[in-house]
């Protein structure tokens, strides 16, 4: 079980309760959820603190490729201790466990002998839209370039066959799909237009509720660079949080190799990229970051990410921080 310290507050002794905690400032490594292998690219929906995470991995193949797993995440607060622990384990997701673990017959769907990264789904949880219970994106390289496709499932025809999103996708690799707060936009990452990756962008033409006939739409679309977010160096793995990017980019200016980086959605454009600083990153690769709400941090969101830096337990491993 992994346990994180809660800063302890002065207080009267009759003062023994804490309604809420404080995720850590410093990242922390999801010791239960690692492998001696390479561990990253995530993606949660979350209800409250029953947090289902959804990550590539290769250790299926011992090293070899990557495939997409499902895990259940589990935080909790000890309103008498105010210590938070992270666990991987369902047996006190009582009323979710049975909605969730259709997820891995999704990933039944998408997995293959290539490699399966960036994972992204949601669940139709206030019935919103009408044509899914689940929707999961993801990217692979089963016929050569990374091309990014999808599947659904509703209460009565189980998972779709996974299909390519055709006007996302170029000769080039295109991966990393993540819808903005309005789910009138997608943005991705791709190699298209240099040697590099750059953030790119596309409007999504119909109404919110019909999302899997949008993106089984094969006509072309406009494809927009997002300059403001991209560089002349990698600019990967964007992930929106209402108004909030986060990304990793190997640009000058951090802390060595992939740094993480936010930007803010305003006045309808996106600010300046801020480096997250060396209290989250390192000198090695911090990659894939996404961030939740885990339902006992008030002032703070829980952002998970993956680092290959030393004190793992192998490769690359997911860690998580408050932000």
């Amino acid at each position: 079980m992994l346990a994180i310290p809660f800063l302890m507050y002065s207080c009267l002794p009759e003062c023994e309760e804490y309604p809420e905690g404080s995720l850590p400032e410093t990242p922390i490594n999801l010791v239960e959820f690692n492998s001696e292998f390479d561990d990253y690219n995530t993606s949660a929906d979350p209800v409250g603190s029953y947090v289902p995470l959804c990550f590539s991995t290769n250790r299926n193949s011992e090293g070899d490729n990557f495939d997409v797993i499902y895990e259940p995440m589990t935080i909790s607060l000890d309103k008498n201790t105010g210590e938070i622990t992270v666990i991987n384990d369902f047996s006190n997701w009582t009323g979710y466990h049975e909605e969730y673990k259709v997820l891995e017959e999704a990933l039944d769907s998408i997995n293959s002998d290539g490699d399966e990264l960036g994972p992204y789904f949601i669940l139709n949880k206030a019935s919103y839209f009408n044509d899914y219970d689940f929707l999961f994106m993801y990217s692979s390289d089963e016929e050569g370039d990374f091309q990014i496709g999808f599947t659904y499932n509703t209460s009565t025809t189980g998972f779709a066959e996974s299909r390519k999103i055709e006007f996302l996708n170029s000769p080039f690799d295109d991966l990393y799909p993540a819808f903005n707060m309005y789910y009138n936009k997608i943005f991705f990452c791709s190699n298209r237009d240099n040697d590099v990756f750059n953030i790119y962008s596309t409007n999504l033409l119909r109404d919110i509720e019909y999302l899997v006939e949008e993106l089984s739409d094969i006509d072309d679309r406009e494809i927009i660079l997002n300059e403001t977010l991209s560089s002349d160096y990698n600019d990967k793995c964007p992930f929106i949080y209402g108004r909030v990017m986060v990304f990793a980019s190997d640009r000058p200016g951090g802390e060595g190799g992939y740094d993480l980086y936010y930007s803010i959605f305003s006045e309808n454009v996106w600010s300046e990229p801020v480096n997250f600083g060396p209290d989250i990153n390192s000198p090695y690769d911090e990659y894939r970051p996404i961030l939740i709400n885990d339902g006992v941090d008030y002032y703070n969101d829980m952002m998970i990410f993956s680092s290959n830096r030393p004190g793992g337990s192998g490769g690359f491993d997911l860690y998580y921080v408050g932000v």
